[in-house]
């Protein structure tokens, strides 16, 4: 390793390595290409092996070495006629794992992403009887479902009339988690009492928005501005406090 570790923190790893090359090479047909069926398991513990060194916290050049190592071990205990066959296999295996590692990263990415969307997307009280909800990003499917959870939840508790949600910093609009999870949104029976007051979603994403709407039995108000969405709220919550006096 590039840097100074404890060898047991991989050693089983490089066990169930050793464990599929050695059951791969005593193959009685086998082949040490890439892609051949008796290397299947040999390159889905490489990918995994890869995937699992992201977790302690491991580098690229980490994963290299260590494939590289047990490489220049298994060659040293080849016959003649499997060292350059091996030496190609480990070139595909080599790519394996850092395409493990580098998959396990994006993914990590995206969960922290998505955990800070969740945690950090306005849900708020405009006035004391209009909440809002600022979509941005591209969150996934379920980091949506959580935030509009949190907009449902304020609009039970005030009892407004009106939800106002800005779509104006979402990435894209028409995306499918977008899509699906307003799709589940619209379709909770509390939004057929409730105006959703769509700011600043494309026109095609907006005529989406409201077909989705009007089959859920959802009502659905577009605005190009945000304080006109407001303004609507504050008419519709008005109207609301002079019959109750």
């Amino acid at each position: 390793m590039p840097r100074p570790v404890d060898p047991r923190q991989h050693a089983a790893l490089v066990a169930g390595l050793i464990d599929a090359l050695g059951e791969a090479t005593l193959h009685p047909d086998a082949r040490l290409r890439a892609g051949a069926p008796e290397l299947r398991e040999l390159e889905k513990a490489t990918a995994f092996a890869g995937a699992s060194l992201l977790a302690g916290g491991a580098s690229g050049f980490d994963v290299a070495a260590l494939v590289l190592s047990l490489r220049d071990a298994a060659i040293e205990f080849a016959a003649a006629d499997q060292i350059a066959p091996l030496g190609e296999l480990f070139e595909w295996l080599l790519i394996l794992a850092l395409d493990g590692f580098a998959s396990a990263g994006a993914l990590s990415a995206r969960e922290r992403a998505d955990e800070q969307l969740e945690a950090g997307t306005p849900v708020v009280l405009l006035t004391a009887d209009v909440p809002a909800v600022f979509l941005v990003g591209a969150p996934g499917g379920a980091t949506l479902d959580a935030v509009l959870a949190r907009a449902m939840l304020l609009l039970v508790r005030t009892g407004a009339r009106t939800l106002i949600v800005d779509a104006s910093g979402l990435a894209d609009a028409s995306a499918p988690p977008v899509t699906e999870a307003l799709d589940r949104f619209f379709a909770h029976p509390r939004l057929a009492e409730v105006v959703v007051a769509v700011v600043g979603a494309p026109g095609d994403a907006a005529a989406s928005w409201q077909r989705m709407a009007q089959a859920r039995g959802a009502q659905i108000a577009v605005h190009e501005r945000l304080d006109s969405a407001f303004a609507s709220a504050l008419e519709r919550a008005g109207a609301q406090l002079v019959r109750r006096r």
